[in-house]
């Protein structure tokens, strides 16, 4: 397993889906762009998503595609499809704190953050 890509899943029978680990690969925008490409087209069809986050770390190039994520999934809410994020941090973690509440303010989007004394616990 490759700790510098994180683990997606997205699971459109559930209305719901995962990133998980740590994300700072040269390469890892391509996954980025696909997560928003597959957005898009589950929202062709369904009216609500959750995102659960399980990243730790990230690095710029993956704070972007983030970033484009969570535009996609704003352009979405406002369109009137129901979108829920979540967000595991582990306790004491004030930067991807910080980081997390940047995001959302870049993008006007509401981001549930959860403490968490695991490394990489998420919801499933």
């Amino acid at each position: 397993m490759n700790t510098q890509i994180p683990v997606v899943f997205m699971d459109s029978e559930n209305s719901k889906g995962n990133i998980l680990g740590e994300s700072y690969h040269d390469g890892v925008s391509q996954i980025y762009s696909d997560i928003v490409d597959w957005i898009n087209d589950y929202f062709k069809e369904n009216d609500t998503f959750s995102l659960n986050f399980g990243l730790g770390y990230f690095n710029t190039p993956s704070s972007k595609g983030i970033y484009n994520i969570l535009k996609c999934l704003k352009e979405w809410t406002d369109q009137n499809k129901l979108v829920s994020i979540f967000w595991y941090v582990s306790e004491n973690d004030d930067d991807l704190l910080e980081d997390i509440e940047d995001l959302s303010d870049d993008v006007d989007i509401h981001i549930s953050t959860i403490m968490t004394d695991k490394k990489s616990q998420i919801a499933s």
